[in-house]
């Protein structure tokens, strides 16, 4: 039995929300590891609203998509 590591970036949340969405994201943290290693603003900042989602669902997930939608309209479209 093996320790799973996930590296998570900015650049991996980002790509991951163009492609398949603000699920696929939530799904990416929580799902088949067991530990995170972080690296970048909105990888943390998403982290940190995964709190609100355990909470508030409807909440918490409107959050983290506007946080990511944001980023990703910074970070434009031809990179």
């Amino acid at each position: 039995m093996g320790f799973h590591k996930r590296y998570i970036d900015d650049e991996q949340i980002i790509n991951i929300y163009r492609n398949s969405g603000c699920q696929a994201v939530i799904d990416w943290y929580q799902k088949g590891n067991d530990a995170l290693i972080l690296s970048g603003t909105l990888t943390e900042t998403v982290h940190t609203l995964l709190n609100i989602l355990e909470h508030d669902h409807e909440r918490g997930w409107n959050r983290i998509s506007e946080v990511i939608s944001n980023a990703s309209i910074e970070k434009g479209f031809d990179n």
